[in-house]
């Protein structure tokens, strides 16, 4: 039997060490997003070489994007950003809807009408904080370089090649166009030999060749057109059929093919929406007790946090997912925060929250003993404040689940949260997130 080959679509995203199959999967968009506790509004990350911010988009700009995501495609790969402004870098959203009513043929047909060889690109809309942002992606050109092909407006002239350098834009330095013409070589080479060798295994007469840039096939039997956005998704084999991968489409080709000209194959890009979620999310939707509509993502979201101390049963029970399935979709997430492993090792040793009941004639033991009765009895004070909260809270971890009220505990945490989460007190945000995990072991572990 003939041995089946896959393509899969490898995306490079500039980011360091960050290289998967969609470019905008939720650690990228972690990455970019990310904010510091106690600044909120403000993200860490900073124009770079695959970075690049704007406060809105405005197609009268056309010039200055497109410099840019070839820029992108020359280095490796990487996004513009709209809804940053950069002096201040906040995050301010769109402010209007001309991204998301974007009509994207008219970046397809200009870039391609002002760069060759084409630049590959891909648009996104993603939710922050009750904040759209739009995102345009462009992806390491395997032809490299990619060349201004004529004059247009001020930013683009004919014959430069346009590098990102450090969160610039500017035309290619000489080492650099260097690397990359030492390196298209070495490609070819290798191109070469990976062709030759596979057409000596099956046989020059049982050989045909797809180009995949027009999607025609050629070889001794004739040939036919296969439309470019399958491409990424089918593989081919002998007996003329796409065998299903993961998912797509499975298609069988019955009947005489006849080559089209390629022009009648076009592109087309569709503009995704998603949400991200925060720890804020996680928490605001255990103590509301929301019925999320996507439970697993946040779970997932977890491992993307700074803590691994955030409710979780709560999303088990609504994924219908058991112990085992959950850690291990956990364990198949890629996450470079520490807080993936934390959540494995505090799910896999069992691990509670959960205080005794102090016994001691201490002060602290008093307060807790007191608070405990309090909540219990619902006369906490609502205007509790530091340093009596971290009592009320430890007194909140020895209850058992039969002694808790949700209809009076949750929004007393919930305003507790709000208020002093994301003060620089990290002790007090520790024990927020861990009293919020009790509660969550006690009412839904099981």
């Amino acid at each position: 039997m003939r041995k089946q080959h896959k393509r899969t679509m490898q995306y490079t995203t500039g980011i360091p060490n960050i290289a998967i199959r969609t470019p905008f999967s939720q650690e990228i968009l972690n990455e970019i997003f990310r904010t510091s506790p106690h600044y909120p509004g403000k993200p860490i990350s900073r124009e770079s070489s695959w970075l690049e911010f704007k406060l809105s988009f405005n197609w009268g700009n056309r010039e200055n994007y497109a410099r840019t995501l070839a820029a992108f495609a020359n280095t490796k790969g990487g996004y513009i950003v709209f809804g940053i402004g950069e002096k201040p870098r906040l995050l301010s959203g769109l402010q209007n809807d001309n991204f998301e009513n974007f009509d994207s043929a008219k970046l397809s047909e200009y870039l391609n009408d002002n760069f060759s060889p084409e630049v590959g690109w891909d648009m996104h809309l993603h939710e922050v904080q009750g904040k759209l942002f739009g995102l345009i992606h462009s992806e390491e050109s395997i032809e490299k370089p990619i060349i201004a092909r004529k004059n247009a407006g001020n930013a683009i002239r004919e014959g430069e090649i346009y590098y990102r350098y450090r969160g610039r834009t500017e035309k290619i330095k000489f080492p650099e166009l260097r690397q990359i013409v030492d390196e298209q070589r070495r490609k070819e080479r290798e191109y070469w030999i990976r062709h030759i060798n596979q057409v000596a295994k099956i046989g020059v007469k049982n050989t045909a060749i797809l180009d995949t840039v027009s999607g025609k096939v050629t070889g001794s039997g004739g040939s036919f057109i296969i439309d470019e956005s399958l491409l990424p998704l089918l593989r081919f084999i002998r007996e003329g059929e796409f065998q299903e991968i993961k998912g797509t489409p499975t298609l069988k080709l019955i009947g005489e093919l006849k080559a089209i000209d390629s022009g009648f194959i076009q592109p087309t890009k569709t503009i995704y929406r998603t949400r991200a979620i925060r720890t804020i999310d996680i928490v605001h939707a255990f103590l509301t007790q929301k019925k999320v509509l996507e439970p697993l993502e946040y779970i997932k979201q977890i491992c993307f946090e700074t803590s691994a101390f955030l409710p979780i049963y709560y999303f088990i029970n609504l994924a219908k997912l058991d112990i085992e399935s959950t850690l291990d979709i956990i364990k198949n997430i890629q996450s470079r925060a520490p807080s993936r492993q934390k959540l494995i090792e505090r799910i896999e040793s069992n691990r509670k929250e959960a205080l005794p009941i102090p016994t001691t004639n201490s002060e602290t033991s008093n307060k807790i003993r007191n608070y405990r009765k309090d909540i219990i009895n619902k006369l906490i004070d609502q205007s509790i404040e530091p340093p009596e909260i971290k009592y009320l809270l430890k007194s909140i971890r020895t209850l058992k689940k039969y002694e808790i009220e949700q209809s009076y505990i949750f929004p007393l945490l919930k305003k507790l949260f709000d208020s002093y989460y994301f003060d620089k007190n990290a002790n007090l945000a520790d024990d927020l997130r861990r009293t919020i995990c009790h509660l969550d072991e006690e009412l839904n572990r099981n």
